[in-house]
């Protein structure tokens, strides 16, 4: 990008809040990324993974309470925000279990089919109790 323009700290932080919010309002899973072109739609921030503006959004993310995990790749800023701040993931359950890494269709749907721990035959009990 030529002639980059590098921002002022309110610039930055505006940035950084639209990011957090994006992620923490829409998020179904707290996972969210932001690609620098919508950034520059938005706010006419020329942000990188290589340049300044870039290191200094990255730089001011990082110190959020909300942003759990965060990468810069070359299109965008991949990001998590922790739990407690993302909205969809505290009114659907469903989503709650995604993220806490839980599938539901395959693990729980066979709840009440539990099996056994220790499958011994009638045989194998008796010899247990004459020893």
């Amino acid at each position: 990008m030529k002639g980059t323009v590098y921002m002022d700290k309110s610039k930055i932080k505006r940035l950084a809040d639209y990011a957090v919010r994006q992620c923490c309002d829409n998020s179904d899973n707290c996972y969210w990324s932001v690609s620098y072109d919508e950034l520059y739609h938005h706010f006419g921030a020329e942000v990188s993974d290589t340049n300044e503006n870039g290191r200094l959004l990255e730089e001011e993310l990082r110190q959020r309470e909300e942003i759990n995990e965060l990468i810069m790749t070359e299109d965008c800023i991949e990001m998590t925000c922790h739990l407690q701040y993302c909205h969809n993931c505290q009114t659907d359950p469903v989503s709650l279990l995604s993220v806490l890494g839980c599938n539901i269709y395959d693990e729980h749907e066979t709840e009440h089919h539990h099996e056994p721990a220790n499958e011994s035959s009638d045989e194998d009990q008796m010899q247990a109790l004459t020893m």
